[in-house]
């Protein structure tokens, strides 16, 4: 493991401040791709931090799921952005908490993947709570698969580009200073 980069959290995590224990850490960018089928939604997510003290940082951070979705999830998987290895998490009633560590003015990216079951056409996605870190993200990509079979009814954010990939549409947004106004919302039949 590289000094730049020692097992921190990733997400929106976001029930935190940025500033910590005298430290300062910044979320500051986030990709996220979100493949729904027929039964289940995958988020596969890649969180970006960077610490701008001159101290290291030790905290816990906490990666909320919207309400009653905890349960619908079947699989989590948090690891440091190129390691296979997981990071260990504390579950609670509508999210995780997960350790976090991070040099002095060290970088860090992290992964978070998770497969929960759809629910009657509907899937969202936490954004708002980025403003708990008290700026906007610097960059954010975010991107939709579904199948050509399904419709779609609404989105929460319309995309900036929309095309077919094999047998799946392909939605895309990408965004600049962005502090989202409201959550990432996919209605479908």
């Amino acid at each position: 493991m590289s000094p730049r980069s020692i097992p921190l959290f990733f997400g929106l995590i976001l029930s935190l401040t940025s500033r910590m224990d005298g430290q300062e850490l910044q979320f500051y960018r986030e990709e996220i791709v979100f493949t729904i089928d027929s039964a289940f939604v995958r988020t596969d997510a890649v969180y970006y931090f960077c610490n701008v003290g001159d101290k290291a940082l030790l905290t816990s951070l906490f990666y909320p799921f919207p309400e009653n979705i905890i349960n619908l999830i079947d699989s989590l998987v948090i690891t440091e952005s190129g390691s296979e290895t997981a990071i260990p998490f504390r579950q609670s009633e509508n999210g995780v908490f997960f350790p976090i560590s991070l040099y002095p003015y060290g970088y860090s990216s992290y992964r978070v993947f998770y497969r929960q079951r759809l629910t009657k056409g509907h899937f969202r996605y936490i954004l708002t709570s980025t403003s708990a870190w008290g700026r906007p993200l610097e960059s954010a990509s975010y991107e939709l698969q579904m199948p050509l079979s399904f419709t779609l009814d609404s989105l929460s954010y319309r995309q900036d580009t929309c095309h077919i990939r094999g047998d799946r549409w392909i939605y895309q947004w990408k965004k600049k200073d962005f502090l989202p106004d409201r959550d990432f919302e996919v209605i479908f039949h």
